[in-house]
């Protein structure tokens, strides 16, 4: 059983994170929502701002769907949030101890499911997440990516799980795998496990599993203009969208093929707001990655001769720009306002 030379090394090396200080069912459900598909360092400091003003369970659910995504943003994958808050709208005084009821919550799916047993209910499951499964496929020697092989692993961990210390398993391994046994990077001196580990043996970790070549993401061209009459700015919010839903956002669009960023600015106001904008100056450019696509902005600033003609199908608000920070934004809107900080 490697378990317990991992968790001897656990005990001695596990990282000091806030989600581990009181593991109660909450934290951990909070904490592995953010933990989706986000490092662990961009997590800590949202992590420590939400359970300021939403310690417990019962706090978040009188909380309003917009101040928690006033926390949430910058955080990305925004239906993350929202899923929260439907769960949190669903559940009693505490989350569900069993997987069958777990699963049926909005975002929690297996791994989030078992991760949250494991750590927070002291229940024999491991979840794996791609630190754990790389850390197996290396163990045993594996280098192709197959379905075949990622059951092997999954059995192989889960045979290896210590029932007395479920969660401190699931995180050693984490641990282990964030720190010693990364995609790219080992310290095989320091690992606890390279007796077991076929990997070690053939002197190339590394190449186990073999890595995928990322596909290359699409980037789009885009025009955004910052709005202004007398002394307020247009915002919009996104909704009836899965792309973040929710956020309020300056209007603009993609520029069309044979248009330049000047027409595409003057259409897309048009077409979006009804409003006509006279002589868009041009501000600076914004380059910003999601993450399966990127946009390259071009952001200028304009006025409308009039705002009586304005028709929209989403909300919209005309406010003050020294109360933006009310208002959940996109991080390319946090761009385009810096450029803005700057000229003035």
């Amino acid at each position: 059983m490697i378990h317990n030379k991992l968790l001897q090394w656990f005990d001695q090396n596990k990282r000091d994170l806030p989600w581990r200080q009181g593991r109660n069912p909450y934290r951990v459900w909070i904490s592995e929502i953010m933990l989706q598909q986000t490092q662990v360092r961009t997590v800590i400091p949202y992590f420590q701002k939400w359970m300021e003003k939403y310690p417990s369970l019962k706090i978040l659910q009188d909380a309003e769907y917009n101040d928690l995504l006033k926390i949430w943003e910058g955080l990305g994958y925004y239906s993350r949030c929202k899923n929260i808050f439907k769960t949190s709208q669903l559940v009693n005084s505490s989350l569900p101890n069993n997987y069958e009821d777990l699963i049926k919550l909005p975002g929690i799916g297996d791994y989030t499911a078992k991760a949250i047993l494991s750590i927070a209910f002291k229940k024999p499951y491991v979840s794996v997440d791609t630190n754990l499964e790389r850390v197996g496929y290396r163990i045993l020697g594996l280098k192709s990516k197959t379905q075949r092989n990622s059951k092997r692993v999954i059995k192989f961990l889960e045979e290896n799980q210590n029932p007395n210390r479920p969660g401190d398993y699931n995180e050693a391994l984490m641990d282990l795998g964030s720190s010693l046994c990364s995609s790219r990077v080992t310290f095989c001196k320091e690992c606890p496990l390279t007796g077991e580990c076929k990997a070690y043996i053939s002197s190339s970790p590394t190449s186990y599993p073999k890595i995928e070549i990322s596909k290359k993401v699409p980037v789009y061209n885009i025009a955004v203009s910052l709005i202004k009459y007398e002394n307020d700015f247009l915002i919009t919010k996104r909704s009836n969208t899965k792309f973040l839903p929710g956020l309020w956002e300056f209007p603009g669009g993609k520029i069309e093929k044979n248009e330049t960023p000047l027409e595409a600015i003057i259409r897309e106001v048009k077409e979006e707001t009804n409003l006509n904008i006279v002589n868009p100056i041009y501000l600076g450019n914004v380059g910003h990655r999601y993450s399966h696509f990127g946009v390259n902005i071009s952001l200028f600033i304009s006025s409308p001769r009039s705002i009586k003609k304005i028709n929209m199908n989403q909300e919209y608000k005309w406010i003050n720009l020294k109360d933006i920070h009310k208002y959940p934004l996109p991080k390319a809107n946090h761009k385009m306002l810096d450029i803005l900080k700057k000229l003035d």
